[in-house]
């Protein structure tokens, strides 16, 4: 896996600022310092996100607009949540952030992408303000949207990444660690129209696991607990069950059962705890909109009949590892 590593090189005035991170005393008239973050993110490459297949693992260079947030807290919960924002030329493997830290002395200190005031860490995160104890994590497919094909950079919205601040000499940095994996699924859908009025459009998918139809590995929300005394590092599971992703428009799919046998390949984000263990059954169902003759009206369907209900049964164990991707290929 390739480290994603953030150093926080601060500024004259600030130097002794973050030494609380160390419990080194910070003078109260010190919060508020502005710090110049220094972001790098594996290789240079010229796009956004680039997932390479071979591997399994994900790599990441920042966007030409990105933001971080850096959450100051203590045994009481949240003290302060500071957005550093950067702007630059997309791809780029070194960002540099800019913002004003308000924590107070003492505080622990963390780092999460994406910020919390962005548009898309809007939509992951729940409400968070200052005296949480928790950074509530939604529903990944609600907060990502359409899953767009053959494109993984539509991940990036939905790449959790959390890590802790630390001290070194005159600087600070954070290691931020993924908190999902990626299913990449190929899905190949077979012909069975005998006219082009009769055929099923395919725009979603329905993803689960289950032992003994007990919903366990794919979570649907999770929190990241912020005080001195609960503080993990990761995102832990608050609920378990299926996870339902827009695939294409709902209205015009072009993964349909009309005109021959259609490929196409999308990522799907998953918040999983655990592996996939010996008689654990992984569903991946199908859905979206069916005519079933001339004249025919559209109708919504959550699953097609026959093959677009995929059951694999597990019968060997499976790690599932945050920051790796694991494919499935199936025709339905």
């Amino acid at each position: 896996m390739r480290k994603t590593i953030v150093s926080i090189v601060l500024m004259a005035s600030a130097l002794f600022a973050f030494c609380a991170c160390n419990k080194e005393p910070l003078p109260v008239e010190q919060a508020g310092v502005p710090l110049t973050i220094s972001a790098t993110v594996g290789a240079p490459t010229k796009t956004a996100y680039e997932y390479d297949t071979e591997s399994g693992w994900m790599s990441v260079t920042w966007k030409a607009d990105e933001a971080i947030s850096v959450i100051s807290f203590n045994e009481t919960g949240i003290t302060a949540i500071d957005n550093f924002t950067s702007t630059g030329e997309e791809g780029r493997d070194r960002a540099e952030f800019s913002g004003t830290w308000t924590g107070n002395p003492g505080d622990r200190v963390i780092c999460l992408y994406p910020a919390l005031s962005t548009t898309p860490g809007s939509r992951l995160f729940g409400s968070v303000t200052v005296g949480d104890t928790s950074i509530p994590l939604n529903n990944l497919p609600n907060s990502l949207g359409t899953l767009v094909k053959e494109t993984p950079s539509s991940l990036a919205n939905a790449d959790v990444m959390v890590g802790d601040v630390t001290i070194s000499g005159g600087s600070a940095s954070v290691r931020l660690n993924r908190q999902i994996c990626v299913f990449r699924l190929t899905v190949t859908c077979a012909t069975t129209a005998w006219y082009e009025d009769y055929y099923e459009r395919v725009s979603t998918v329905k993803i689960s696991v289950d032992n003994g139809g007990t919903p366990v590995v794919v979570a649907t929300a999770g929190a990241l607990a912020v005080t001195e005394d609960t503080y993990t590092g990761s995102f832990v599971p608050t609920a378990y069950g299926t996870v339902k992703y827009v695939l294409n428009d709902f209205y015009s799919s072009d993964l349909n059962t009309s005109g021959g046998p259609k490929t196409q390949v999308f990522y799907a984000p998953i918040f999983s705890e655990g592996d996939l263990e010996e008689g654990y059954t992984l569903r991946f169902h199908y859905g979206g909109r069916s005519k079933e003759g001339w004249g025919a009206s559209w109708e919504n369907v959550e699953t097609f009949y026959g093959g677009c209900v995929q059951n694999k049964s597990v019968t060997e164990k499976r790690t599932l590892e945050k920051g790796k991707i694991y494919g499935f290929t199936m025709t339905i």
